[in-house]
């Protein structure tokens, strides 16, 4: 049940972000650029899936990189389904979630996904669902956003909290170690896992929150509320330990994924 309710706040969230949602993932598209260039191995032409399709950029790439290929995207989002129906009409855009999808076994050749599966509660269910639904041998190559991403935030809010807010956990996204476990239980041989740091500038804390707010990610921190008072108080402790000439430096922890059923 908890589950279901933060899968709901975050599908909300991101679909009120879906109209700006483009203009504002430029490191998403240079991601998806990346992993594009890994996939560009595939051989065949059977149906691909993208996973957590957004409004449907890296979708409409993978259709281009493949063109007699069915590309299928999928997002739980109303609000992103709707855009990427509009924007890419030579793909198959569905409404639907990782955690429970609409597809028979053995369907698909490949599963691709960029920077969405952070979003997904269960990553053992999401991961046994993708290999059901992979044909023999299928492929699934995806990105998403690591533990470490925007350590300097969660800090800044650790250090700066008031005792009444002494007990609450502030929630993290999977590690390395958790996605590796995830796959290998639900099935995937030829497990790849790699990770780095890229360290993002903005003009400072409330920038960056506010940025994160815009692009729907703000339900990584679930019902805590954060107060004008506690959001001063972090911002200041943020300027004084991550600042630089060029602003405060966020980081961003990218996890690769590559997987064989």
């Amino acid at each position: 049940m908890l589950l279901k309710l933060i899968d709901d706040k975050i599908r909300r969230a991101f679909s009120d972000a879906s109209v700006q949602y483009d203009v504002l993932t430029g490191l998403h598209k240079e991601i998806g650029r990346e992993l594009l260039a890994k996939v560009a191995e595939h051989e065949g032409n059977g149906p691909i899936l993208d996973v957590g399709m957004g409004t449907g950029w890296f979708t409409g790439r993978l259709k281009n990189y493949f063109p007699d290929a069915r590309v299928v995207g999928i997002d739980f989002a109303a609000g992103m389904v709707d855009v990427a129906k509009m924007q890419e009409k030579d793909c198959a855009i569905l409404q639907a979630d990782a955690h429970q999808m609409p597809f028979k076994k053995d369907a698909f050749d490949m599963i691709a996904s960029n920077l969405a599966f952070q979003w997904v509660g269960d990553l053992p269910q999401a991961f046994a669902n993708c290999h059901a639904i992979l044909k023999k041998d299928g492929k699934l190559h995806l990105t998403m956003f690591g533990r470490d991403t925007f350590q300097e935030l969660f800090e800044a809010l650790e250090k700066t909290r008031d005792a009444a807010k002494g007990n609450v956990a502030l929630p993290r996204l999977a590690d390395r170690d958790r996605v590796v476990d995830a796959l290998t239980k639900s099935g995937f041989r030829d497990v790849n896992v790699e990770e780095e740091h890229i360290k993002v500038h903005f003009q400072d804390m409330l920038a960056l929150v506010k940025w994160i707010k815009d692009i729907g990610a703000n339900a990584l921190v679930g019902d805590i509320f954060i107060g004008r008072d506690w959001l001063n108080r972090a911002n200041a402790y943020y300027q004084e330990n991550f600042s630089d000439q060029w602003g405060v430096g966020a980081t961003f922890e990218v996890i690769w994924v590559k997987a064989k059923k």
